[in-house]
C-alpha cells in the first residue's frame, strides 16, 4: 500500500510540474533563482517562427440567445480572439487569450472561445485570430451566425 501512496504521489507532482511549467510559473521562479541561465541570454521557446499560425475548422460550436462559443484550431501554439458585430465591421472583440507573445503561456492549437453580450434573433459576423509566440497573426475569413429568438 505504501508503495501505491509514493507512486500516485510521484506521478501527481509530475502532473503538477507539467502544469506550473506550461503555465509559466516555473518559468518566471528558475528565471529569478537564475537556475540554468546565466542571465545573459533569454530562451524564446524554440526556433523563430517564419509563418503565421493557419486556421482551419472554425465554428459555432454553442449557441444561445445571449451568448456563442466559437471553436477552430491552428497548425501551431497560438493566442485565442474574436472578432465580432452585426455587420462586418465588426465594432467588438474578445480579450486575446493563451497568448503565447507575452511568455506567459504557450498557446493552444484547440481554441475555445465565448462571445457574450448578443441580442436574441439577431445575426453576427464574426472572424477569429490567433497570433504565434514570434507575433506573426492570421484572421480567419468572415463567418455568421443568428442567435435564436428570445422565448
Amino acid at each position: 500500500m505504501l508503495i501505491f501512496l509514493l507512486i500516485v504521489l510521484i506521478g501527481g507532482l509530475g502532473g503538477f510540474g507539467y502544469w506550473a511549467y506550461s503555465q509559466g510559473y516555473l518559468k518566471s521562479i528558475t528565471s529569478l533563482l537564475k537556475i540554468g541561465s546565466d542571465n545573459s541570454t533569454q530562451k524564446t521557446g524554440g526556433a523563430t517562427l517564419t509563418t503565421a499560425p493557419k486556421i482551419t475548422g472554425v465554428q459555432v460550436s454553442a449557441k444561445a440567445i445571449k451568448e456563442v462559443g466559437i471553436v477552430w484550431n491552428t497548425d501551431q501554439p497560438s493566442s485565442s480572439q474574436v472578432e465580432w458585430g452585426t455587420s462586418i465591421s465588426y465594432g467588438s472583440k474578445t480579450e486575446i487569450t493563451d497568448d503565447p507573445t507575452t511568455g506567459t503561456s504557450m498557446g493552444l492549437v484547440t481554441h475555445g472561445v465565448t462571445v457574450k453580450g448578443l441580442s436574441g434573433n439577431t445575426t453576427y459576423h464574426y472572424r477569429v485570430i490567433s497570433t504565434n509566440k514570434d507575433k506573426l497573426t492570421t484572421t480567419s475569413e468572415d463567418n455568421s451566425f443568428t442567435t435564436p429568438a428570445a422565448d
